[in-house]
């Protein structure tokens, strides 16, 4: 009980109740000002945070050599450079949109030249072989054939290594029991059954 007075005595004292309001005034204004100090702390320990550099960032930057910078800023530069002149460029424009959107080409020309093959440049970056589809592979011996649906061609024609399609573009270079291989304007391509 004597407890409960004192805790009751030491409430009243802080909170400044009517009946003592005078005896706690002092108490009140010291807790006051512990408050507007801290208040103040806090603020000035933000406001350090917020101007706060690591030093590793500052050790970082101090680091970096002249000579870095220097050739960094000239990659940027010769950068911008290519960007600008891919943007303004008919060569890339006229590329472009005969390659489908593919505007890298394997030969340059000259924006002056207004006679531009522009199958010839598709032919020499993309070759497309056509499609084909194994019907059947025939081995007997040393000789093979290929039943072969090839897109431009009669379907379920027989084909032996060394005969030619799409106007001899394309010949057939082995037959084996898993693959056919065929040779398309010089390029490679095998098919599986």
């Amino acid at each position: 009980m004597a407890e409960e007075t004192a805790l009751k005595r030491a409430w009243s004292l802080i909170m400044g109740t009517t009946e003592n309001s005078a005896e706690g005034a002092p108490f009140r204004v010291v807790l006051l000002l512990v408050l507007l100090a801290g208040i103040a702390l806090s603020g000035y320990t933000i406001f350090q945070n917020w101007e706060y550099v690591p030093p590793e960032a500052l050790e970082a930057e101090r680091q970096i050599p002249a000579a870095d910078i220097r050739r960094l800023e000239a990659m940027i530069k010769n950068l911008n450079a290519a960007n600008f002149a891919r943007m303004h460029s008919m060569e890339v424009v006229t590329s472009a949109s005969a390659m489908a959107r593919y505007p890298f080409v394997a030969e340059r020309f000259s924006v002056a030249t207004n006679n531009v093959d522009l199958e010839k440049i598709v032919s020499q970056v993309v070759v497309t072989p056509p499609n084909v589809r194994i019907r059947a592979t025939l081995i007997d011996g040393k000789s093979a054939a290929a039943v072969l649906d090839i897109e431009g061609e009669p379907d379920g024609k027989i084909y032996k290594v060394g005969n030619s399609f799409a106007d001899k573009k394309g010949r057939i270079s082995r037959i084996s029991p898993e693959k056919v291989t065929i040779v398309y304007e010089n390029k490679e391509f095998t098919y599986t059954p």
